[in-house]
C-alpha cells in the first residue's frame, strides 16, 4: 500500500489508505474493511488462479496507455513442492480483450508432472507446437497450451517469439476474454521487488499487445 501511494498508482480498494496503522488482525474485525473488491476475480477462470486470496492490496497502473494491475495471490495447491498446501504468486493482469486463450511457460519437471497428472484426470488441454525447425530455441525451452491453435500461432508472430525466448521470462503467460497476465511464484515485498515486476510487465505491454 505504501509503495503504491508512493508511486501515485491507484488502490483496487481505495479504503484500505485508512488502514495504515492498523494491523492486519484490526482490519480483519473491522465491518469497513469486510467487502474488499478481489483483484483476482476476474482472471479466477485462469488455471493456477482460481480461488485465490491475499489480492486486496491490490494497485492499478498505466503501462504505455494500458490498465495493469498488480498484486499477491495465495492459491491452495495440489503442487508436491507446495509448503503448507498453498503457493503465493506474483501476479500483473493486464487489460486487453480480443487475445486469442491460451498459456505459455518454460519446459520444466514439474511442468511435465503437472501434465500427466491433467491427462490422467481428463483436464488436459491441447498442447501447440510451433515449428522447431523456425523456432528451435523456443520449442525446446517452451510449452503453449490452447484450444485454436491457427490464432494462438497468428498471434505469437517472429518477432514475439524472439522476445519472450530473449526476456527469459521464469512465470506464466496466460489469456482470458479482457486480460493478459503474467505470473511468477513468490511475493511482492520490497520495492525493488514491484520495480523489477512491474518493469517485467511494462516489457510484455511493448513487446506484445
Amino acid at each position: 500500500m505504501e509503495y503504491a501511494q508512493k508511486r501515485g498508482y491507484a488502490l483496487v480498494n481505495p479504503g484500505l489508505a485508512q488502514a495504515v496503522d492498523m494491523s492486519y488482525l484490526e482490519m480483519l474485525k473491522n465491518p469497513a474493511f469486510r467487502n474488499f473488491n478481489k483483484a483476482s476475480l476476474d482472471v479466477d477462470d485462469i488455471e493456477k488462479l482460481n480461488g485465490g486470496s491475499g489480492d486486496w492490496l491490490a494497485f492499478t497502473c498505466n503501462l504505455r496507455s494500458k490498465e495493469v494491475t498488480i498484486f499477491n495471490l495465495s492459491v491452495t495447491s495440489r503442487r508436491v513442492d507446495a509448503q503448507g498446501g498453498s503457493l503465493q504468486y506474483k501476479v500483473a493482469k493486464i487489460k486487453t480483450a480480443g487475445l486469442p486463450r491460451f498459456s505459455l511457460g518454460r519446459n520444466s519437471a514439474l511442468h511435465a508432472f503437472e501434465n500427466a497428472v491433467d491427462k490422467i484426470a481428463g483436464a488436459s488441454k491441447p498442447a501447440i507446437n510451433l515449428d522447431a525447425r523456425q523456432y528451435p530455441e523456443f520449442s525446446a525451452h517452451f510449452w503453449i497450451k490452447g484450444s485454436d491453435p491457427a490464432a494462438v500461432t497468428a498471434f505469437l508472430s517472429g518477432d514475439k517469439i524472439r522476445f519472450l525466448e530473449d526476456a527469459k521470462l521464469q512465470g506464466t503467460l496466460a489469456t482470458n476474454a479482457n486480460y493478459l497476465v503474467y505470473f511468477e511464484d513468490g511475493v511482492l515485498r520490497s520495492e525493488q521487488d514491484f520495480d523489477s515486476f512491474i518493469a517485467r510487465a511494462e516489457a510484455l505491454v511493448a513487446n506484445l499487445l
